[in-house]
């Protein structure tokens, strides 16, 4: 649950590029693909609400943004929790004046297991980081993004959102392919509000979720640049310039859409 609320936030400063005057909320933002797009966020002039649950790691993210001269306030969250994701909103919209963009991004791998073998409690704790957690958060920012005329959502749906992958991980798989229908339910019903709803399907992405999985072995690592043509895994960076993407103006006629960038997975 919320524990606690802290904020840094810059002199002003920041030079203020195509998101000048927008807020965003990043979920996951302590490391990895939510790190990155909070600070390319605010690189982009946007003042960026950072959301997850290791407070001293939003701390660190947070410094560096505003080291740089951009605008960040910290939540601790647990996006699986309808009361945290609320004060995440609210966060943006009591510091800042509202919500713009939001960016959901926490989530997990899951338990690993065939159908068969999975525990019925297990799938639903899955399945609830996944993709409750991603409606819950949703359930929150409309209604905000509502409030300012309009706005953007991008949900990180993985590109086993798009295919399936035979490897045992059927919860995560079966969530993420959840996550692309409730951004597809959710771009229709909102679009007359002027709100776009899109999902991100990435494949691996060089973040320490993914270390961990490879675990530092060589074997491991050539196995899954070998998986995407074009050889290698993206970086946290070029996963963070979609997200910017989908967020600007320049995507102004993206609804209801899957942007795939996995380095050829889904083309095999």
């Amino acid at each position: 649950m919320n524990e606690h609320c802290s904020h840094r936030i810059s002199d002003g400063t920041a030079p203020r590029h195509r998101l000048g005057g927008k807020v965003a909320l990043v979920t996951g933002a302590s490391s990895g693909i939510g790190e990155a797009a909070a600070k390319a966020l605010a690189a982009q002039g946007a003042a960026v609400v950072l959301a997850a649950r290791r407070l001293a790691e939003l701390e660190r993210v947070a410094g560096q943004i505003t080291a740089a001269g951009g605008t960040a306030a910290v939540v601790r969250a647990d996006v699986t929790v309808d009361e945290d994701v609320a004060a995440a909103v609210r966060t943006a919209e009591e510091h800042f004046g509202g919500l713009d963009i939001a960016f959901n991004n926490a989530g997990s791998l899951g338990t690993p297991g065939l159908v068969a073998e999975q525990k019925p409690e297990t799938w639903a704790e899955d399945v609830g980081k996944v993709l409750t957690s991603v409606f819950l958060s949703m359930r929150h920012e409309i209604p905000a993004l509502r409030r300012r005329g309009g706005g953007v959502i991008v949900n990180n749906a993985s590109q086993l959102g798009v295919v399936g992958f035979g490897a045992g991980i059927s919860s995560y798989v079966a969530g993420k392919h959840g996550v692309v229908g409730l951004t597809k339910a959710a771009a229709l019903e909102y679009a007359p509000q002027n709100i776009r709803v899109n999902a991100l399907a990435l494949a691996s992405v060089d973040t320490p979720m993914y270390r961990s999985a490879v675990g530092g072995s060589r074997e491991k690592a050539a196995l899954f640049d070998s998986l995407h043509p074009l050889g290698r895994v993206a970086t946290p960076e070029e996963a963070a310039s979609a997200v910017v993407y989908l967020a600007g103006d320049e995507a102004g006629f993206f609804t209801g859409s899957v942007l795939v960038m996995d380095g050829g997975w889904t083309a095999q």
